[in-house]
């Protein structure tokens, strides 16, 4: 299946063009400089911003599409801790992208009952309790031995950067946040938001200041 032309399709029949031309650009643009690059063998971070309110969740979603298309098995789709909005993400996933096994935050036995036989997409709270399940869910299950998990990160400088750096500890989100990934063999970290400056302070040796960053325009009837 082409996910990313699925998905791309979708949103013309919409008539929603100049989107479709804007994620087709994005996505092309980071799966060809980035993602066909990846070496399965790290775990690299990477940062896609934009205006805010400009259109995120669209250009992550085509990205999705990318690296399925470009056979990453799991992704992990992370939103702030808010109960309304994990569940407004979940319902655009599941309307929009279309050939993925699609998880809450409670279907840890679908996850394993689909055994990567499709690409599944897990749309988790950034929220302690939740990032445990999964974290022990995903290194209980084996998955990720030997495949690379896709992590995207919306609002990428709400909680997921530690917030006990200075006091030399680490947070507890950061903390499981970092086990999610280093349970795997590798991964890619796609950090989204549209006010990076938190991102950008990051230093090398923390593990979350981005390898690389993309930027995409906002469309022609975007206000500020």
């Amino acid at each position: 299946m082409q996910y990313l032309k699925t998905y791309l399709k979708k949103i013309a029949d919409r008539g929603n063009i100049t989107l479709a031309e804007s994620i087709s650009k994005t996505s092309e643009d980071v799966g060809d400089k980035y993602i066909k690059t990846f070496s399965f063998s790290k775990h690299e971070i990477g940062l896609l911003f934009g205006n805010v309110q400009s259109g995120k969740t669209g250009q992550m979603f085509g990205i999705i599409c990318k690296a399925a298309d470009l056979g990453f098995p799991v992704f992990v789709l992370l939103t702030t801790d808010n109960i309304i909005l994990q569940q407004q993400t979940l319902s655009r996933v599941k309307s929009d992208l279309e050939g993925f096994c699609i998880c809450d935050e409670t279907d840890t036995a679908l996850f394993a009952e689909n055994n990567l036989i499709q690409p599944a997409i897990i749309v988790l709270k950034k929220n302690v309790r939740i990032l445990k399940l999964w974290a022990d869910t995903i290194n209980s299950t084996g998955f990720m031995k030997g495949n690379p998990l896709f992590i995207i990160d919306d609002e990428a400088d709400a909680a997921s950067l530690n917030t006990l750096v200075n006091k030399e500890s680490q947070s507890s989100i950061n903390k499981y946040l970092d086990r999610i990934r280093n349970d795997t063999s590798s991964s890619l970290y796609l950090q989204v938001t549209g006010t990076p400056q938190a991102i950008f302070l990051q230093t090398i040796a923390s593990g979350w200041h981005p390898y690389f960053t993309c930027y995409f325009q906002p469309g022609t009837s975007y206000l500020g």
